[in-house]
């Protein structure tokens, strides 16, 4: 019976540790709120975005090489919204302006976990119409990947999914 609960014992710390170790976390919940439909809107423009780089180091028999990635959140969105049958401008169209979105994108904060080893981004889109100028909705995420590029992608990722739900 003693061997059975050290066994156990054991297993929970090996579990809580390669957690801790692995950067394993639970991200906050994605959010949305809206104060219009989206499916009224076809078309969307989304302001250039800086290319944010990250890099780390990957461990290659005894060297450690530098990982480089960069990713632009204007892509990821613009992707995103293709994916999902809306037309991406590259500039604001009068004749369309009426079922045009402007989809803007932040970084409203980081927060670090793992017992400070790793961190998340948190990304908010804000969606206006091009029309009125009017807020449409907001989509606010946290992403949590080996580089801050990945953070970011998997924020967008999970806000836009939750924005089409």
């Amino acid at each position: 019976m003693k061997h059975r609960y050290t066994t156990i014992i054991i297993g929970a710390i090996v579990l809580v540790t390669v957690g801790l170790l692995t950067g394993c976390v639970t991200l906050r919940p994605a959010t949305i709120q809206m104060n219009k439909d989206i499916r009224a809107y076809t078309h969307v423009y989304i302001p250039a975005t800086q290319t944010k780089e990250s890099a780390i180091g990957v461990p290659m028999v005894g060297v450690i090489l530098p990982y480089a990635q960069s990713v632009n959140p204007r892509d990821v969105i613009a992707g995103g919204f293709s994916k999902r049958g809306f037309i991406v401008l590259h500039d604001i169209e009068e004749r369309v302006r009426p079922k045009t979105l402007i989809v803007s994108y932040g970084e409203s904060g980081r927060r670090r976990v793992a017992l400070g080893m790793g961190s998340t981004t948190e990304v908010i889109l804000q969606l206006v119409s091009a029309e009125t100028g009017e807020l449409v909705g907001t989509a606010t995420a946290e992403g949590c990947g080996d580089t801050e590029s990945d953070d970011i992608k998997q924020a967008i990722e999970r806000a836009l999914a939750t924005l089409f739900k």
